[in-house]
């Protein structure tokens, strides 16, 4: 294996060339070196916008070009995302979308894993280093999607100083095309960039190059996606970058940015104690007075029917804390999947009195039944090591008949109840 040092880079400083504000959180830069000559194209977002989310490419998808992707999800902006094999449009590395997985992907040890998931009306990323083998069941709940890439450029706010020249792939060392994406230290910015090359007017860049570019401009941690006539950026509708082929290629997954109108659900439940199946027609379990809080800041207060509603709450991972003197905090989380419609999170609480530590009960996983149509309503599981309980109490079983009882009783409270609550 052949390697290159880059530790001495000896191109000139890129300049900036000009800003723009295409959406309030995205900023769209255009940078050139003509020390080489290069032309680079830089989009930075603000993962804390409750405006903003980003997406991955879901396998059904796959095989389209950069532009139909951002017409097919609603982006403002896109990037093409990993190497793929071009007869079934298969990434080379672990690739999930909507949230779903795509079969026959898998991660290995040469490739970094970019990852996105939404709580609290914000967006987290994160690059995985190669070495951090994952599988999908690894990443954390609620994760919308995945793309990864290799190789990877900065790592936690060091620039990479040895490619593999070898690698047919990324043609790292030669003076390419290229995309990348980075996150900052904060994990407040997500930059998307992507280098025109073999062309007169830009002839590309060296991994090692768009590693020092990418991190002097504030990544903490960057990974190259897709490199040569792949690479390509588009914002609103056009094709920004200048691709290599004079056309745009269909690749296998993208990475896309969504500002303004996002898909938002609706968040209900019971609060009820020790258990919500058959809570809906059993007022003496009901507690009255809760006080809900949505992890966007948001408040409410259980009715006199035990119920609580927050409406839109974009999709994703939505958790709830819920508080009530004489009983144990509880906090519990669910999937908002289901845009436009109801998402059921019921809360079984218990008495007692906080540790003077503690506050929250649960992990901040989804219920058991997280995945369905209905409410599961039960202990939220860990990140990682599955979910808890379901509807019914630990060490039951969490399917089956608590699952519809709890459903049937949330739905009859909610015709009762109507949408008019305050607090939304």
């Amino acid at each position: 294996m052949v390697l290159l040092l880059a530790s001495a880079p000896a191109w000139a400083t890129p300049a900036k060339q000009s800003t723009t504000t295409p959406h309030p959180g995205i900023t769209e830069e255009l940078w050139a070196d003509p020390a080489i000559p290069a032309v680079i194209h830089l989009i930075r977002v603000d993962l804390t916008s409750a405006e903003i989310a980003v997406y991955a490419t879901k396998e059904q998808d796959k095989g389209i070009t950069t532009t139909e992707y951002a017409q097919r999800i609603g982006a403002q902006v896109a990037i093409n995302g990993d190497a793929f094999a071009l007869a079934t449009y298969t990434p080379r590395g672990l690739a999930v979308g909507g949230m779903a997985p795509w079969s026959n992907t898998a991660d290995d040890a040469t490739s970094a894993v970019f990852h996105m998931n939404r709580s609290g009306e914000r967006t987290y990323a994160t690059i995985e280093a190669p070495e951090s083998v994952l599988a999908a069941a690894d990443l954390p709940d609620g994760t919308e999607g995945a793309v990864s890439g290799r190789p990877l450029l900065v790592r936690n706010g060091v620039v990479t100083t040895q490619f593999d020249c070898n690698d047919p792939v990324t043609l790292a060392c030669q003076r390419a095309p290229r995309s990348a994406v980075g996150v900052s230290s904060t994990g407040n910015t997500l930059y998307l960039a992507v280098v025109d090359g073999w062309q007169s007017t830009s002839l590309g860049m060296t991994d090692a190059e768009l590693a020092s570019f990418i991190e002097a401009r504030g990544a903490f941690m960057a990974m190259a996606l897709d490199s040569g006539s792949s690479s390509t950026m588009v914002v609103d509708d056009a094709v920004v970058s200048s691709p290599s082929d004079g056309v745009e290629r269909t690749v296998a997954n993208h990475i896309g940015v969504k500002y303004g109108a996002l898909p938002k659900g609706e968040l209900y439940g019971l609060i009820c104690k020790h258990s919500v199946v058959g809570c809906g027609t059993d007022s003496s379990r009901w507690i009255v007075g809760a006080t809900v809080t949505l992890d966007d800041g948001r408040t409410d207060t259980s009715g006199t029917d035990a119920s609580y509603d927050f409406t839109n709450v974009t999709l994703r991972l939505a958790c709830v804390t819920v508080k009530k003197t004489g009983y144990l905090t509880k906090k519990q989380c669910r999937q908002v999947d289901q845009p436009g419609q109801l998402n059921y999170n019921s809360v079984a609480m218990f008495e007692g009195t906080d540790a003077l530590d503690a506050g929250v009960t649960d992990a901040t996983g989804p219920d058991i039944d997280a995945a369905s149509s209905g409410d599961g309503g039960g202990d939220a599981g860990t990140g990682h090591t599955g979910p808890g309980g379901g509807c019914c109490d630990a060490g039951r079983d969490g399917t089956g008949s608590c699952v519809i009882l709890a459903v049937l009783s949330a739905w009859f409270l909610r015709r009762r109840r109507g949408t008019t609550d305050s607090g939304q």
